[in-house]
């Protein structure tokens, strides 16, 4: 009855999530499963006892999530614009992250010279170009601006500041250069913090080692051994996760278990190979499973210590003890208790784990095996495979191969919606890369690891053959993600979706309910499969004909816009910026086109190069279906500009110069036709004497009486030809020239097209000032309705032509409010379930 306690209080932890939010609800929800449990006692098919049990777990995991929020102390920063840089005082408390020329380090706080701070609070320092090295224990002292967590608001996008919110981060900063971190008396370490910096002391030795290797490979085995990603190139994680084998690359419940499966069956092999007599007296005391099960937490708690003790792989480890317990009893076919044990614990401990992707992955994995596993014939039952090898190895790959692909369409769900992709090619992958790296790569790599730390060693002895072997993983790895079909990109799930389908998938595993009529189990298969091809497939959404589509995407200090015409017509206007991590074309642009169903782009309009506008459209080029490029003409050196001409080169893409009067698109009910810049002579590919904000892509899209204006980053210059030129006119939506900034006010040409709304896109706390006060002032002057993505996130704009109407809606507007404590709660409730019906059918 384990597993189903623990369904219940994780159901009870899910109800006291949402508490705050739906307060009335909630308590109908209680309530209707008190009724039923009642029923059930009535029926006879529950005794009371269970009835007290499951709904004690049922209100405890609600009332446990309550407490927890309740007295987890939490600090809410105020963004001020005019806040100055704070000299703070803190202690590092979690392990140090490391990645070229930049450390990341969780600092609490607990000194400031800032009186309006409260202290203590979190924060996740970013030291860049840095001249020492940091450990966990330290007291540190540093001059930073500190600001909330935050990120881009975007329709079913990933949310940076609920993820931050879910560590425990406060606040964020970042300092740059030689000195600026003060380390205060670093011979001087709390005693609970002594353990601590051994083992950073351990990992600083593998690290600085590890420079003996060449990337890729230093980044493989850096993550491998002791968890630090930060080495990883991103290109290379893609492949990884292209082949459904990223999974190998974080250190988790599947590198745990194979280092405690390696080392409970060399512990007890060992055991057996003593003589009789040894083994005889060992007996007494100890059985050899037993004995390996013991030995083998210590390599289990070593490798999860070494890898700096991460909550994921914390939790690994929990549920591996607790696999080991059940060993040690007795009772090794009791994996579904000893997985429910091991998820209650984890979840007592940290109940906000279980809204963590790797909490849900690990957990919907080893639970579909174990369910598999439980509806097993009995060994003894069991048909032994051939004697012969080759009939033994038939044997366990036809095994591995179904319990391969059980996993990977157990976490379908979970991977296409925080991913957006299907990694159908892991059913195969993992059947070879899993084993390699659990038995030759990743022992290799520790027993080299722990001679660096036992010598102090400052080379990694055996790195050629490391080398070797991390290249042809990692050769093997791109050749898999090459192949035709490899990427395969869905547009994430609902949650209503994935319940369904978890629900079918687990009454079809456990044999629910007994005695159900064939008919009813091929109908719950049918359903399993056709939801899964509905996925597989990601249609575009059912809208009107007579129905415009613009969507300002919030991509930072940056523009994208997507533009969806009645004929099925794409256009993609610019798509934000690449940084050193983080890709707005993969990260923002790409899920949000996947999510509304498209694979193809019609026209992609590239405004002006510069990094701001079109550094992500590099990874758009290279992984969408795009018919027409359009650029305007000018050229850069820069590296974000070379992968846009290798990116078309992959392609076989020509770039369209776009000029004053070329058409875009012409349809039934809309054309779009282009305004700026005027054609210059062929021979000029370069802007150096030209302002490239001026020789930005202006387009005019018309659909029967509306006009919609998208200005790039024109200023006064090229907004004043642009009146003079007596193409301006009533503007029904304008996106706001150059992110809203002083240089882009033309007032006369602003008096002349009056837009009735207009979108600002800038970044939140952008060092640029934009939008300027000045700006808004000018469109509010006008009678312009403003909506920035900055404040409201994505905004986008829906016209009905038939009726010639235009509605403008923003992400933040679906972003739930407190209905607890208020009086009008029942009306806040409503407003929230209106919310989360927009968010899970978000068309």
């Amino acid at each position: 009855m384990l597993p189903t306690l623990t369904i219940i209080f994780v159901l009870g932890l899910v109800l006291g999530s949402y508490l705050t939010y739906f307060p009335l609800s909630i308590a109908i929800v209680l309530l209707a499963c008190t009724a039923g449990c009642v029923w059930l006692e009535r029926q006879h098919r529950l005794t009371s006892r269970q009835s007290h049990v499951l709904l004690a777990c049922l209100f405890g995991g609600c009332l446990y999530w309550t407490l927890c929020a309740s007295f987890t102390p939490r600090v809410l920063l105020q963004d001020r614009s005019d806040a100055l840089p704070v000299r703070l005082t803190g202690t590092i408390v979690e392990a140090v992250r490391h990645a070229p020329g930049r450390l990341t380090a969780m600092v609490q706080v607990t000194g400031s010279d800032d009186p309006q701070l409260s202290i203590p609070f979190h924060l996740r320092l970013t030291w860049r170009d840095p001249d020492r090295d940091l450990r966990r224990g330290l007291q540190i002292r540093t001059r930073i601006h500190v600001h909330a967590p935050s990120g881009t608001l975007n329709p079913r996008g990933f949310d940076y500041a609920a993820y931050l919110d879910a560590l425990g981060v406060d606040a964020v900063g970042s300092v740059s250069g030689a000195g600026v971190i003060e380390v205060l008396d670093p011979d001087r370490e709390a005693p609970l913090h002594l353990f601590g910096s051994l083992i950073e002391e351990w990992r600083g030795r593998v690290r600085a080692a590890a420079e003996t290797l060449p990337q890729p490979s230093r980044g493989l085995f850096l993550s491998l051994t002791i968890g630090e990603q930060g080495f990883l190139a991103p290109e290379v994680r893609e492949w990884f996760m292209t082949t459904g084998t990223v999974h190998i690359l974080s250190i988790s419940g599947s590198h745990l278990g194979l280092i405690a499966l390696l080392s409970f069956a060399l512990v007890r092999k060992a055991c057996l190979l003593l003589p009789s007599i040894l083994l005889l007296s060992l007996s007494r005391w100890l059985t050899a499973t037993r004995l390996a099960a013991l030995l083998t937490l210590v390599p289990v708690l070593a490798y999860t210590v070494l890898a700096g003790a991460e909550t994921a792989t914390i939790r690994s480890a929990i549920m591996i003890a607790v696999a080991l317990v059940t060993v040690w009893l007795g009772s090794p076919h009791y994996l579904l208790h000893a997985l429910a044990a091991a998820a209650g614990l984890t979840l007592l401990v940290h109940p906000a784990a279980l809204f963590d992707i790797s909490f849900q992955l690990s957990y919907v994995s080893v639970w579909a095996l174990a369910l598999a596993l439980s509806r097993e014939t009995p060994v003894d039952e069991l048909p032994l495979p051939q004697e012969s090898p080759a009939g033994r190895m038939v044997y366990w790959f036809h095994e591995s191969l179904r319990l391969t692909s059980l996993v990977t369409l157990a976490t379908v769900p979970l991977v296409a919606c925080y991913f957006n992709q299907v990694s159908w090619m892991g059913v195969f992958a993992n059947l070879l890369m899993v084993p390699f790296v659990g038995f030759v790569f990743l022992p290799i790599s520790l027993l080299s690891a722990v001679w660096v730390m036992a010598t102090h060693s400052s080379t990694l002895p055996g790195a050629a053959f490391i080398d070797s072997l991390g290249q042809g993983l990692i050769a093997s790895t791109h050749v898999l993600a090459g192949l035709p079909g490899a990427e395969w990109f869905v547009a994430a799930p609902t949650i209503p979706m994935m319940l369904l389908f978890y629900l079918l998938g687990w009454a079809l595993l456990a044999g629910w309910p007994a005695h159900a009529a064939p008919l009813l189990r091929r109908s719950m298969a049918s359903g399993l499969a056709c939801i899964l091809l509905w996925w597989l497939w990601s249609p575009r959404p059912f809208g009107g004909e007579e129905m415009v589509r613009v969507t300002f995407l919030d991509v930072g200090q940056g523009d994208s816009a997507v533009i969806e015409l009645p004929d099925g017509t794409v256009t993609l206007i610019d798509g934000g910026a690449t940084y050193e991590r983080f890709d707005m074309g993969r990260s923002v642009v790409a899920p949000f086109l996947w999510n509304r169903g498209i694979r193809s782009i019609d026209h992609v309009i590239g405004t002006h190069p510069q990094l701001d506008h079109v550094g992500g459209l590099a990874w758009i080029l290279a992984h969408f279906q795009v018919e027409n490029f359009w650029t305007n003409g000018a050229s850069r050196q820069e590296e974000f500009w070379r992968r846009i001409e290798r990116a078309m080169v992959q392609r076989k893409l020509e770039a369209t110069v776009a000029t004053e009067g070329r058409l875009i698109s012409e349809g039934s009910a809309c054309r779009m036709v282009v305004l700026n810049p005027q054609p210059r002579p062929e021979s000029s590919t370069s802007a150096k004497s030209e302002s490239l904000n001026n020789l930005s892509v202006v387009t005019e899209l018309v659909c029967r009486e509306q006009r919609l204006l998208f200005t790039g980053d024109i200023e006064r210059e090229a907004l004043t030809r642009l009146t003079d030129s007596g193409t301006s006119d009533h503007i029904a939506l304008l996106k706001v020239p150059h992110h809203g900034a002083k240089s882009s006010l033309e007032r006369r040409w602003l008096e002349t097209i009056r837009p009735a709304v207009a979108v600002v896109s800038a970044g939140r706390r952008n060092p640029y000032g934009h939008p300027a006060g000045d700006v808004l002032a000018a469109y509010e002057a006008v009678g312009t309705q403003l909506w920035r993505t900055d404040r409201d996130g994505a905004i986008w704009a829906d016209l009905e032509l038939r009726r010639q109407r235009l509605s403008i809606h923003s992400t933040r507007e679906g972003i739930l409010q407190p209905a607890l404590p208020t009086a009008k709660m029942w009306s806040i409730e409503q407003d929230n379930l209106r919310r989360l019906w927009r968010r899970w059918n978000w068309m």
